[in-house]
């Protein structure tokens, strides 16, 4: 196996960054001091899960209330991931209580391992959600978002494992469907048209998700999938298929964002091996060597950076030795490579183990200028906000999977925290995000109380030049 000397790397890279500081040629304002006064996360609600629970779960306006819900899909995936079955759908609000539910709930069907085919959209442009779901066979099947009853059902050439939405046609309306198998296929349908085959390929790389961006401006999508840029119609732009392409070694994640507000859209990929950011002709701004990049996300994690955003990678790494849990390395660059901070050296980074995952959030503290870093199944410890200096700036308790330790061959410690998922929603209209932590167990919502806290009720009076 080849050995990645990614460490020597970042220590170069962070001698560049610190002597671009040090000639005043990299932006080096002080972080915000910690405790920081405007992220002060408050747990507003946990709903418990019945027998109907599951860690699949989707999110929008399922019945037309204005409202986010939330759709707990079990699966079967006794299988494999390539034939997971949905065996259950229970709608809830976000109170808990059950709007609809399809299906026999049974706790066995908790498992998720991989991607499910299934999503909550507007697929026919009435104004009202449709959930959309696919089982091995490629049969399509379409609920009312509002009653869970069954609208149509629709046999597809192909394609089972992750469902994405786009706009090929310029219509304004994501009515083209991309469905993928595990690995290797995907197929183009076209919703508009009773789902008529558009286009295909076979024998590809598809990675695991793929993602749909106007890179042109033309109004059209232009399909990312795996390392192949696809037009509308199917023709290759540009491919990079001399990066990892074998089961082991394929598209973990994409970003696409514009990093320096120049109008042309940059791409971070994780490739399973190394970290790489494009443009938007496919060209390599740079290339990190890690052990397993498994994620990538761009934002503006650094607001004294102002026009900039900057590229977060996570990699998975090998066990330091027999008995060691592997452990996460997540690491910051700017859009020419420079490091910007590792884990490598923070005291809490063994809390990190080799399945952390993270999101980007994007309006925690109301400025929608400074992005956060949700990190989630950590191994060790619960969900945490990270700024852009790679500190800790707010933590959301919630409860292990396993009170202790188990005996070898039972669930180690680095498993405690693994079997949990984040999103971020703004999920009462007030423009700042809420944090939603679930597992098959429960759904846990936290806002930011920064704000709330500063209200002074008290000495009131109708003469508020006091105030």
């Amino acid at each position: 196996m080849q050995v990645r000397d990614w460490k020597g790397k970042l220590a170069g890279s962070a001698l560049l960054a610190a002597l671009l500081v040090a000639a005043g040629g990299m932006n080096a304002a002080e972080p915000p001091a910690l405790p920081r006064r405007d992220s002060v996360p408050k747990l507003l609600r946990s709903i418990e899960f019945g027998d109907w629970g599951s860690a699949v779960v989707r999110f929008g306006d399922l019945n037309g209330d204005g409202q986010i819900e939330a759709l707990v899909a079990q699966e079967d995936a006794s299988g494999g991931q390539d034939k997971i079955i949905i065996t259950c759908l229970t709608a809830i609000d976000l109170e808990g209580k059950i709007l609809w539910q399809v299906g026999k709930p049974d706790r066995k069907n908790v498992w998720t391992g991989g991607d499910t085919p299934i999503q909550v959209h507007d697929i026919d442009g009435d104004g009202q959600a449709e959930v959309i779901y696919q089982n091995p066979d490629s049969l399509l099947t379409i609920l009312d978002g509002k009653t869970g009853k069954q609208k149509k059902q629709v046999q597809l050439a192909g394609g089972h494992d992750a469902l994405l939405f786009a706009d090929f046609a310029g219509s304004g309306r994501a009515q083209q469907l991309v469905v993928k198998d595990r690995y290797s296929n995907f197929w183009v349908y076209d919703a508009a048209q009773d789902f008529k085959l558009l286009w295909s390929k076979a024998k590809v790389i598809t990675g695991h998700y793929p993602i749909n961006f106007d890179f042109n401006g033309d109004g059209k999508d232009e399909l990312l999938l795996g390392y192949r840029l696809y037009a509308p119609d199917g023709k290759i732009l540009w491919s990079h298929d001399e990066f990892p392409s074998n089961r082991d070694g394929h598209d973990d994640a994409v970003d696409v964002k514009d990093m320096d507000g120049d109008g042309r859209a940059e791409i971070a990929l994780a490739t399973s091996q190394d970290a790489v950011l494009l443009d938007s002709d496919g060209k390599i701004l740079f290339r990190k060597p890690m052990h397993h990049a498994q994620h990538a996300m761009i934002g503006r994690f650094r607001p004294d950076m102002p026009g900039q955003q900057q590229a977060f990678f996570i990699s998975r790494e090998d066990s330091p030795g027999p008995g060691i849990p592997a452990k996460a390395l997540e690491a910051l660059y700017t859009k020419s490579g420079d490091l910007l901070w590792d884990n490598t050296k923070q005291k809490d980074a063994d809390k990190d183990g080799t399945l952390t995952q993270a999101v980007v959030v994007e309006n925690w503290t109301g400025n929608p200028n400074e992005n956060f870093l949700a990190l989630n199944r950590r191994g060790n410890g619960p969900p945490v906000l990270l700024d852009g200096w790679g500190r800790e700036v707010a933590v959301f308790p919630f409860p292990q999977r396993a009170a202790q330790p188990q005996p070898a061959g039972g669930r180690g410690p680095r498993d405690l925290y693994t079997g949990y998922y984040v999103k971020h929603i703004d999920v009462y209209g007030d423009e700042r995000e809420e944090i939603l932590v679930y597992d098959e167990n429960r759904l846990s919502i936290y806002t930011n109380a920064a704000f709330r806290e500063k209200v002074q009720w008290y000495n009131d009076t109708i003469y508020n030049g006091r105030k």
